[in-house]
Order: structure tokens, then sequence, then C-alpha cells
């Protein structure tokens, strides 16, 4: 769950750095989507595309993960990824995996606005 919400998070931090008005549509659909399970289209038609993103969505996502573990987060079932991922978490772990999950996005928002204004990340829609 974490990757996932972590690719939403870049997604829409690169959409707001972009010129580009079709990744701009295009951030704002796969974004959502990325935040309730389905990364495919925010990481090959965003992330990938600009690169410095989808470096961001790992480190996001790392950091979550990192979370997660530490505090040993249990669920009694696979399921939803994403933040719907909640329902399958036992009662003792919702909250740690809700911060889990708020740690992957917010780590690669800011990472992704970092990158951006970077001048190593040579950007493509500039």
């Amino acid at each position: 769950a974490c990757n996932n919400v972590a690719q939403g998070g870049a997604t829409f931090a690169a959409m707001l750095t972009t010129r580009d008005s079709k990744l701009k549509s295009i951030g704002v659909s796969s974004g959502l989507s990325a935040l309730l399970g389905i990364t495919e289209p925010a990481m090959f038609g965003v992330n990938l595309r600009l690169k410095y993103p989808f470096y961001a969505a790992m480190l996001g996502s790392a950091v979550g993960g990192a979370y997660a573990a530490f505090t040993k987060i249990l669920n009694v079932a696979p399921g939803p990824a994403g933040i719907t991922g909640f329902v399958t978490m036992k009662s003792g772990s919702i909250i740690d995996f809700l911060i889990a999950v708020l740690l992957s996005v917010i780590v690669s928002f800011i990472l992704t606005l970092v990158f951006a204004k970077s001048k190593r990340f040579n950007r493509v829609d500039q």
C-alpha cells in the first residue's frame, strides 16, 4: 500500500511542477487511481517519463514501509492496496497503517518538489 500512495503523491507533485498540459491532465486521474491502488497509469504515464518522481516515490515508499515494519502492522487477509487497504488491517494496526500511508504520500510529494527544483535532473518538459 505504501508504494501505491507514494506513486500517487509523486504524480500530484509532478503535475504541479510540469508545464506540459497533457501531463497535467494525465496526472490528476492517474494520481487519484494510484491513491486507490492502481499505480500503472501514474507510474508509466507520468513518473517514469519524468524519472525524478519515480525516484521520489521509491524513497517515500521506503519511509512508509520502514514505519510499517517498525510498528509491526498486521493484516488479517490480503486485500486492496492504497488507502482502502485499512479494511484488511487488524484493529490495533489501523492507525499505524494510516500513518505509514500518510508518510509515504508526504515524503514522495515533498521529494518530487525538491527534485523538480534541482538542476541535477534534466526535465523533459521544459
